[in-house]
């Protein structure tokens, strides 16, 4: 039986993407899920300012070149906010078990030929929008099923967009990465992060990365003194309003949401448990270095783009899994040169981090180069801490931009150099 009982009165009318360009214990993921979906057009980001800004804070916020959000300070090449789906249905409930989207032998027309298999409620060659009730909470992704699907076993790539972000957002502006994963056959997941709540507070989403959470750690406190205070979700304890280091993100259990995701897809959409890739940008970035030590039982290769654990945070997954870690010289929104951010907020830099992965994995203590195809590109270096033991790599991407994700015109090359990473990895 399928790990969400899906709802008999979801829409079949999905309309195709169309692109131009461009936390919780290991054991909970099983709890019980009821979906629901929309046909989504083009679930694109929506805009808020022509600058980007929305005049709440500046750290984790998402501020790729299309998907810019949250902060007062971006970089200059940041573009319109993500803020909420707009493309989500009302998700509702099911009083049981039904088979309503079971296309498995069914007429689907009078000259459109049966489906070779059941995939639920997504489409080949689409992006539906998804809701599910996980842990007393409307939760709402997207699911976007390779146009060959055909149920065979197919890597599996969950995205996590940034501060006010969406998920939709992270997908086609963010990253811009549905086509590229629909060419590789890989069925792509973007959850959507819980609103801070009502009012003004409703555009604010974010991921409970868990470390954000504390004042101080094993390499000291987690702010400055003089830190932007994010205030309080209303998830969270009233409590951490009395201390800014603890910044605004959701105190849900997006662990075990993520992981739910993770296992249904095993479970429904033929994703291959031994390839699945977890990335992020900006609070994204940072929710997948954070969480991805916690879901070593079902990711293997963590990709954070611009985010890093709170100060004194980092921990290497206790099995195989490797990195590919990218940041720029010249963010200074989630500062990875061991500096405090611009908001005053403290993070492990990117070589500290790199290196206690390497020491989790057994690999070399110093680095050498790891060549990409895009080397020199805007800067573009990486090196890795070779002859790992586990058999992973570690590998630890800078480029000299700002705080977006990492591309020029023509050239999407912090994405393409993460799937060719990712791809290297299959077993």
């Amino acid at each position: 039986m399928s790990r969400f009982v899906w709802n008999a009165q979801w829409s079949l009318l999905m309309v195709a993407v169309s692109l131009s360009c461009g936390e919780s214990d290991p054991g909970d993921g099983g709890q019980d899920a009821t979906t629901s979906s929309s046909a989504t057009g083009d679930s694109g980001p929506t805009d808020t300012s022509e600058d980007g800004t929305t005049g709440v804070g500046t750290s984790g916020d998402d501020t790729s070149g299309d998907d810019t959000s949250g902060g007062g300070s971006t970089s200059g090449d940041s573009g319109p906010a993500s803020t909420s789906g707009d493309d989500t249905s009302g998700g509702g409930t099911t009083g049981g078990d039904t088979t309503g989207t079971d296309t498995t032998g069914a007429d689907t027309g009078d000259d459109a030929p049966d489906p070779p298999c059941s995939w639920d409620q997504g489409t080949p060659g689409q992006t539906v929008s998804l809701q599910t009730t996980y842990d007393g909470e409307t939760r709402s992704f997207e699911l976007h099923l390779p146009t060959d699907y055909d149920c065979t076993p197919r890597p599996v790539v969950v995205g996590l967009h940034g501060y006010y972000g969406s998920g939709a957002g992270f997908q086609n502006s963010t990253s811009q990465m549905t086509d590229r994963i629909d060419e590789l056959g890989y069925v792509g997941i973007f959850p959507d992060g819980l609103p801070m709540g009502m009012g003004w507070q409703a555009a604010v989403t974010s991921f409970n990365d868990i470390d954000s959470h504390n004042s101080a750690g094993p390499d000291g406190p987690t702010c400055t003194m003089n830190a932007y205070d994010y205030d309080v979700y209303d998830n969270c304890p009233p409590e951490e309003g009395d201390d800014a280091c603890n910044w605004g993100t959701s105190c849900a259990d997006d662990e075990g949401f993520i992981r739910t995701l993770l296992q249904t897809s095993f479970a429904e959409w033929s994703g291959d448990a031994g390839q699945v890739l977890l990335t992020g940008f900006s609070q994204g970035g940072q929710s997948a270095q954070s969480l991805a030590w916690r879901l070593a039982d079902v990711v293997t290769v963590a990709a954070p783009h611009h985010g890093f654990s709170a100060n004194g945070y980092t921990q290497a997954p206790p099995s195989k899994m490797s990195l590919f870690q990218v940041w720029a010289t010249g963010d200074d929104i989630v500062n990875g040169a061991e500096v405090p951010s611009s908001d005053g907020m403290i993070y492990d830099g990117a070589d500290e981090t790199a290196l206690v992965w390497a020491s989790g994995q057994s690999c070399d203590t110093a680095t050498t180069p790891y060549p990409t195809a895009f080397d020199g590109t805007q800067g573009w270096a990486c090196s890795e801490h070779a002859n790992c033991q586990t058999q992973a790599q570690v590998v630890n991407c800078v480029w000299q931009g700002g705080h977006t994700w990492g591309r020029i015109p023509g050239t999407n090359f912090a994405l393409e150099a993460m799937l060719s990473f990712f791809a290297a990895q299959a077993p």
